[in-house]
């Protein structure tokens, strides 16, 4: 899928120094937390459990979550020619597509993102992504100079021009192009922890490239905490909070390891889909707590595009928790919305 950088949220990899550093540490000695991973879109997936039972197989779990990240791939990359999604892009105007049960949901979570952000998410940005070079491949060269604005304008996304015709059918009606990178590595998350609850998992934690489901309790006994990471280009792993998570989804969006510079301008790689322009002073990392993953992953993007000031507002009208980081000439400062609060406080104790 469409490579976008997560930064901000501890990366829950090897288990020996970073459980430590993370809170979890302290296995149960009746029935021990037990790990898995895998590589998928990019990075790679961990899964975090206590087996309910002591013959529990894991293998058999794990198979299946490959298999399931294998058929959401298949349907989603932008990096793959034989996927849905690449054949739906590459489809000429009017063209009927057939599109699976993963592409209708990604469908369907986008645009309630993008009625409620006011168009700060839309996977219809896959065009401008192209045009200022995150695109798949990759230019052989870097951009050297700005777009022109006729091709800018011509480049923005239009999510009133796909069209779901039938269940399974999709079209659309001006030539743009689908990415849904800022959502997927979310839902991935969702259907990995999906394919655990299925097995009868009752307590684990599941994570690709920083996006985070929990449910139950971790090895300590109590909430599973989670680090956000203080935004530095150069050093890693360094905390700037901490969150209590029971049956959370949190995802973390974030550009200060991401950006470029052409004609002496600095660019992130955020892009406003409204302007077709990189957002000018993005928060350098934006953390969301929401219903899903998915919804967390999406929301993670809508609010690195919307200023400071609205961002708080959609976020208190949604019923969000949100963490900011920003950058001034002092240093970080940070905020936070107010259902966001208790999980913070709640990870002092």
């Amino acid at each position: 899928m469409q490579r976008r950088r997560v930064i901000g949220l501890l990366s829950l990899l090897p288990l020996a120094p970073l459980a430590g550093a993370l809170g979890l540490a302290g296995c149960s000695r009746e029935q021990p937390f037990q790990q898995l991973e895998g590589a998928t879109m990019g990075t790679r997936y961990h899964i975090r459990f206590k087996p309910p039972v002591s013959s529990f197989d894991a293998a058999a779990m794990q198979a299946v979550v490959d298999a399931r990240l294998e058929a959401l791939n298949a349907s989603l990359s932008t990096y793959r020619s034989d996927s849905l999604i690449t054949a739906f892009n590459e489809a000429p105007v009017g063209q009927v597509m057939p599109i699976d049960a993963d592409f209708e949901n990604m469908l369907s979570l986008s645009r309630q993102v993008h009625q409620a952000s006011s168009g700060a998410f839309d996977p219809t940005v896959g065009a401008l992504v192209n045009l200022w070079g995150f695109g798949w491949p990759k230019p052989e060269q870097p951009l050297i100079r700005l777009p022109e604005p006729k091709a800018i304008e011509a480049a923005r996304g239009r999510f009133d021009a796909v069209t779901q015709m039938a269940p399974g059918k999709l079209v659309k009606h001006a030539p743009v192009r689908l990415d849904f990178s800022a959502i997927a590595k979310g839902y991935g998350v969702d259907l990995i922890a999906g394919v655990v609850r299925a097995h009868g998992v009752q307590h684990f934690m599941t994570e690709i490239g920083g996006e985070v489901a929990t449910q139950g309790s971790g090895p300590t006994g109590g909430p599973w905490r989670i680090g956000i990471e203080a935004p530095d280009p150069v050093v890693t792993g360094r905390v700037l909070a901490r969150v209590h998570l029971t049956n959370g989804s949190l995802a973390t969006s974030g550009n200060y390891r991401n950006f470029f510079e052409v004609e002496g301008q600095r660019f992130s790689h955020i892009i406003d889909p409204v302007s077709g322009y990189p957002v000018p002073q993005p928060p350098v990392s934006v953390s969301v707590i929401a219903p899903s993953v998915a919804l967390a992953d999406a929301w993670a993007t809508a609010f690195m595009v919307l200023d400071e000031e609205r961002g708080l507002a959609v976020a208190e009208e949604n019923q969000l928790a949100v963490y900011w980081v920003y950058q001034d000439n002092t240093g970080h400062r940070t905020r936070q919305s107010s259902r966001m609060q208790p999980y913070l406080d709640a990870a002092k104790h």
